[in-house]
């Protein structure tokens, strides 16, 4: 919050896309920090659950 403020429901792509250049910057490779498949959840006001199953994609080119 003191860097960036309150981002809200936006920071779950603020967070998948730090997440992605910290693989990058490390040498992982895949995006989701070296593993293949992660979980995403998401909390909201009273019960407000949501979740999602990711898939991570590779952070080097093949060709």
């Amino acid at each position: 919050l003191s860097e960036y403020g309150n981002m809200s429901s936006a920071c779950v792509l603020f967070i998948l896309d730090e997440m992605r250049k910290k693989s990058i910057e490390e040498g992982k490779g895949t995006t989701g920090e070296g593993l293949e498949w992660g979980v995403l959840f998401g909390f909201g006001p009273g019960l407000t659950v949501e979740t999602v199953v990711l898939h991570s994609l590779a952070t080097q080119s093949t060709h």
